[in-house]
């Protein structure tokens, strides 16, 4: 029998029902093999998620100079984490919206999300997106090969910026997987809830070609790379949905919307217009492209504000 160990920070009844949210989605899954393989499941859900990130991940080697476990533990997202020998953790961030309001369909939604990514690490799908990753170093040393260096896009910080937008697009291939995978067992209602009440806020978020141009002479080019992949990740959660023809991807898309310049809208497009074409995690060919387009995508924006800087 699997056994839980839930680190609750909530108290009374907003323990009992965060707890309960997730009991009832272990408990849809545990009639299905892939849950059978786990002896045990360790969640946190906390308000302190920079601290219990750190302490999950402080001692692990991580590949690419660590910048996976820089990413969690600066931003703090929910995430899961598993390697083979060690007692799977699924962190949920409790100062998101859903939990906030006590969104019971949106906490579940949220769990099975994460969940699936552990299903998804079980079955080894997600190493083999790691190892699709390391196959694109020859396109980033062509892209690097032909740049014409224009500060702040010097080759070697063009270099740290195609290490995050390769791997960014990595993890949003993985949420795109583990989403198709939670709503084949029918987890969309629960999947748009959490998805809905993510992307509520977000119109806050903005991005002028002024403003990014304004901080490329500040020599802040990660402005930039926020931009690009700001609208990336706040435009993949419909991607599924769009998949399945279920209509609420609409509603997402809506959401999504945040202000961009169009050279950005555009090649970021490209990228989601790849990202819909997949079907799969076996599906090496179109993960290799999606990785590619990601890539030649940016450069594409850096080579036009390269332009605009001159």
């Amino acid at each position: 029998m699997l056994e839980i160990v839930k680190h609750i920070e909530l108290k009374g009844t907003e323990a009992r029902k965060v707890s309960n949210a997730i009991t009832s989605v272990i408990k849809e899954f545990s009639k299905r093999a892939e849950v059978k393989k786990l002896e045990k499941l360790e969640i946190y859900v906390t308000k302190n998620p920079v601290k219990i990130s750190k302490k999950i991940l402080s001692n692990i080697r991580l590949k690419r100079h660590g910048e996976i476990r820089e990413w969690i533990t600066e931003n703090a997202p929910s995430f899961t984490y598993w390697t083979e020998g060690s007692t799977p953790i699924i962190m949920l961030n409790a100062n998101e919206k859903k939990f906030r309001k006590m969104d019971y369909d949106g906490i579940r939604g949220l769990f099975a999300h994460e969940l699936m990514h552990l299903l998804n690490k079980l079955d080894g799908i997600e190493d083999r997106l790691e190892e699709e990753m390391d196959k694109t170093g020859n396109n980033v040393i062509r892209l690097l090969e032909k740049h014409k260096e224009k500060e702040p896009f010097t080759r070697e910080r063009l270099l740290v910026s195609f290490i995050r937008i390769t791997t960014t697009t990595v993890l949003l291939i993985k949420d795109i997987l583990a989403n198709s995978r939670a709503m084949s067992f029918g987890f969309d209602e629960e999947l748009y809830e959490n998805y809905k009440s993510t992307l509520s806020d977000v119109k806050n978020f903005k991005y002028t070609e002024n403003s990014i141009i304004t901080a490329l002479k500040q020599d802040r080019k990660h402005v930039l790379d926020d931009s690009y992949l700001a609208y990336l990740g706040l435009n993949m959660p419909w991607i599924t949905f769009k998949m399945f023809r279920i209509k609420w991807y609409k509603y997402l898309q809506e959401l999504a919307r945040i202000e961009v310049p169009d050279i950005v809208k555009k090649n970021s497009n490209n990228v989601l217009k790849e990202m819909l074409k997949l079907r799969s995690g076996h599906d090496e060919k179109q993960i290799a492209k999606i990785l590619k387009v990601s890539q030649d995508s940016y450069y594409n924006i850096v080579e036009y504000f390269c332009k605009k800087l001159m």
